[in-house]
């Protein structure tokens, strides 16, 4: 069903922690559209060095936890250098493959994927998302509309809406209707079924 596909080069790290990143998708304003509580416990998947994360922190306060999960063993370095820089206390880096998230099933209220889905050589990350994820639990989506720009991934290598929708579907999630995001990217929030 999906083709392999295009990492994120960890060479090009410091774009994930640029300004015009930030300018870009806002993690505010963009993490106030999936409605996280304070106390929540959140897994941010592919969280590179946690863009997301630290604002998510922020978001559960001192009683909850993020976990910030990647591949990259340089992102989880850097992750950590950032955990240690900023005294984050409830903020944990967690280093897996694509098929594997070494955390226990169902410890999570919710989950985030931003720019995963198109990196995806399969199912499996979703797969494990979803058994991380409590029966209550929201999965977070932002990715690269498919089109044609100078930033991102090129067109060939983004995955639509329906096409994302789909990924969610067959593994269980319901991804509700596209969220606009940005004029870039697109979001769901997903539930399991």
């Amino acid at each position: 069903m999906h083709r392999r596909g295009r990492k994120f080069d960890p060479e090009r790290m410091a774009y994930l922690e640029s300004e015009e990143r930030r300018a870009l998708l806002d993690p505010p304003r963009l993490l106030q559209l999936f409605e996280i509580q304070r106390g929540w416990v959140v897994v941010d998947v592919g969280c590179g060095p946690g863009f997301f994360t630290f604002p998510l922190a922020g978001i559960v306060g001192a009683e909850g936890w993020v976990y910030g999960v990647d591949e990259g063993p340089q992102m989880i370095v850097r992750l950590k250098e950032r955990i240690e820089g900023l005294h984050a206390k409830n903020v944990l880096a967690v280093l897996s493959t694509e098929d594997s998230i070494p955390l226990p099933d169902g410890i999570a209220d919710f989950a985030m994927l931003s720019m995963v889905l198109h990196e995806l050589d399969g199912l499996s990350t979703l797969v494990e998302t979803r058994r991380i994820l409590k029966a209550s639990g929201r999965l977070g989506i932002v990715d690269w509309k498919k089109k044609t720009e100078l930033i991102g991934p090129p067109r060939r290598h983004r995955l639509g809406e329906d096409e994302a929708a789909a990924m969610l579907h067959s593994v269980g999630f319901d991804p509700g209707p596209p969220l606009d995001i940005s004029p870039s990217h697109y979001g769901f929030i997903a539930r399991r079924i």
